[in-house]
């Protein structure tokens, strides 16, 4: 009754996309600007900036994050950061920025009503953010302060182990954050120049507006707020794939209470979006397994976890805490190595199917999430692609699933937090891929085709972890 449930969502949601999706793009002197109509009562817009870290180079890490936090919280050109504040507050309006790998925001979303105002203040924030001193050097201590908290967090160092251990030398072994001692050392005026010189520039700007709103209202009102941005050439990056042929280990001794374990694995590019797509729908299988096998049979740790990311350096990652650190490797290994060997299964690619069209439409529920989701897709290739995410992904074939993960989930780059006497090392060297050949490979998922995994408990869509 479960399977047909899940069937039956992923045929509506399918069908269903076409009437959901009401996007259209245009251009205002040069910035791309996406809308999507939406009936729902709140309206939000994004402002992307592309690059992401390779924007600076290792000094300057956090700069991105910086910059763009002042730019919301230290005033404007035409208001104090008190009377910002204020009328964000009376008008319900908010307005935030994140940065990351790839490219960095500042967020807009207020109820319709108060859109003009919302859009004045988000506007400002954007073109004209004035930098105050005072509330510049609350702002960079604010972040400095988080970046510690985070740093005695075993699983944000962990990540960050991870990161290191897999992309030495490259801009993702950067933390988009910072670090304490890099953001110490940024000043307001390198971080204002920065804004101003590198980051507002319409060659790297792209705007998302989702609600109910009239275009030609539109158009006029980013005419008037953003038609004559600078511009300047700009080099961005590309994507790639990742690829580890051999594993390796890497350990930190921390008193801790259990122990934090991370594998890194390769990806494919986010040029091929089947290939991608393929991953994802694999590492979901994954998923469940590892929990099944991990936490429901054995008992070895609360929450197992397989995850694909998708940015212009991709990675895949398993993850445990547990008290029995060989044990569970040992586990986790032999499921890769299985899903390798024997291949997945028809059952299993419909049911992660069906979940990632839960998770679709649960992302869906506000108009920041769908404005969010827009952006990604054009810097990843094309927003259209949002829109045909899920009729493409149902059209992935179980042949195509099984030869990407086979090329891809093979060396692991293990990281290990924790009580480093009982990191057993032939645990971790042990190897996930035994390279099986095309036809040999062709029997195995056609043997696999009608097998019906054990009844388990149907867990929630798994989605990557927070980028640290």
């Amino acid at each position: 009754m479960k399977i047909k449930f899940c069937f039956t969502f992923l045929m509506i949601a399918l069908t269903g996309i076409g009437a959901y999706a009401q996007t259209t793009e245009f251009d205002v002197n040069g910035l791309k600007v996406i809308f999507r109509h939406s009936d729902k009562y709140a309206v939000s817009a994004v402002m992307f900036y592309k690059g992401g870290t390779a924007n600076y180079d290792a000094s300057r890490q956090g700069i991105e994050d910086l910059a763009l936090n002042a730019a919301v919280a230290c005033g404007t050109r035409e208001l104090t950061k008190d009377q910002f504040r204020d009328l964000a507050d009376k008008y319900s309006v908010s307005i935030g920025s994140d940065a990351s790998y790839d490219y960095s925001y500042i967020g807009l979303s207020c109820v319709k009503p108060y859109f003009s105002e919302g859009w004045r203040l988000f506007s400002q924030a954007v073109l004209s953010p004035a930098f105050e001193a005072a509330e510049f050097a609350i702002t960079r201590q604010k972040l400095i302060s988080g970046i510690k908290e985070r740093d005695s967090d075993p699983d944000a160092m962990l990540n960050r182990m991870s990161l290191d251990n897999a992309f030495t030398g490259s801009r993702y072994a950067y933390r988009p954050g910072g670090n304490a001692s890099t953001m110490e050392q940024l000043t307001r005026e390198q971080a204002r120049d920065y804004y101003y010189n590198t980051l507002l520039n319409k060659n790297r700007m792209l705007l998302v507006v989702v609600g109910n709103l009239d275009i030609n209202a539109l158009k006029q009102q980013v005419a008037a707020a953003f038609g004559t941005l600078p511009a300047a050439p700009v080099q961005l990056p590309a994507a790639e794939e990742s690829t580890f042929n051999s594993n390796s280990l890497n350990t930190v001794e921390r008193n801790l209470a259990t122990n934090y374990i991370q594998g890194i694995m390769g990806a494919p590019s986010l040029k091929n979006k089947k290939e991608s797509y393929a991953f994802n729908l694999g590492f979901q299988i994954l998923y469940d397994k590892l929990f099944e096998e991990v936490r429901t049979k054995r008992n070895l740790s609360y929450a197992p976890s397989a995850y694909a990311v998708a940015t212009f350096k991709p990675y895949s990652a398993i993850y445990v805490t547990t008290t029995k650190p060989k044990e569970a490797v040992d586990v986790m290994v032999n499921e890769v190595k299985r899903l390798h060997n024997n291949g997945f299964t028809e059952t299993d690619l419909r049911d992660a199917k069906a979940q990632f069209a839960t998770s679709y439409f649960m992302g869906k529920q506000s108009t920041y999430s769908m404005a969010y989701s827009l952006g990604t897709a054009e810097i990843n290739g094309t927003w259209k692609d949002e829109e045909t995410m899920l009729s493409d992904l149902q059209g992935i074939p179980l042949e195509t699933v099984q030869k990407v993960f086979n090329r891809y989930a093979t060396g692991i780059r293990w990281n290990y937090l924790g009580d480093e006497k009982l990191a057993d090392k032939e645990a971790f060297s042990r190897p996930v891929a035994m390279p099986l050949v095309e036809k040999a490979n062709e029997k195995v998922i056609e043997r696999n085709r009608d097998i019906r995994p054990m009844t388990k408990p149907k867990m929630e869509v798994n989605l990557p972890r927070e980028k640290q």
